[in-house]
C-alpha cells in the first residue's frame, strides 16, 4: 500500500531536527512505498528561494512513485468538497484533490496539515 506524502510533510522535512524529517529519510533509505501527485512537487518547489534550489528539489521527487490525477478524480475531488462543507468544514480545493487522489489508489496519506487530516477523517482516507 504506497503512502502519498503530503508537501507538509516535505517542507516539515526541510529541517534537520524535525521528526518528520528523521522518518521520511529512514522510509527513504529502506525503499519504502512513497508517493506524491504533481500537485504536491509543485506546493514544494514553489517555495524555493533560488534556481539551484528549485532545481534539486524539482528533480528530487522524480524517484518516486507519481499517483496520477484521473478524469474521474475531478468529479470525485468535488463531490468530496461538497461533502466536507455540508459536514461544516471549510476546506481547500487541493486537500479535498489529494486526500481523493489517496483514497482512489488506497494509499495512506502522510501530512502534517491538521485541516488536510480532517478532510481525510470526513471522506474515509486512512492516515499515515
Amino acid at each position: 500500500m504506497p503512502i502519498l506524502v503530503d508537501s507538509s510533510v516535505w517542507i516539515a522535512a526541510q529541517n534537520s531536527r524535525n521528526s518528520e524529517c528523521l522518518k521520511l529519510k529512514r522510509m527513504i533509505r529502506e525503499g519504502s512505498d512513497l508517493a506524491i501527485i504533481r500537485a504536491i512537487q509543485v506546493e514544494v518547489t514553489q517555495g524555493a528561494r533560488t534556481e539551484e534550489l528549485f532545481q534539486r528539489l524539482w528533480e528530487g521527487f522524480l524517484g518516486f512513485k507519481i499517483l496520477e490525477i484521473e478524469e474521474r478524480h475531478w468529479l470525485e475531488s468535488a463531490l468530496n468538497y461538497f461533502n466536507c462543507r455540508r459536514a461544516g468544514l471549510t476546506v481547500g480545493t487541493l486537500d479535498c484533490l489529494i486526500a481523493t487522489v489517496a483514497r482512489s489508489n488506497n494509499a495512506k496519506l502522510w501530512t502534517v496539515d491538521k485541516q488536510l487530516r480532517r478532510v481525510a477523517n470526513t471522506i474515509g482516507v486512512g492516515l499515515f
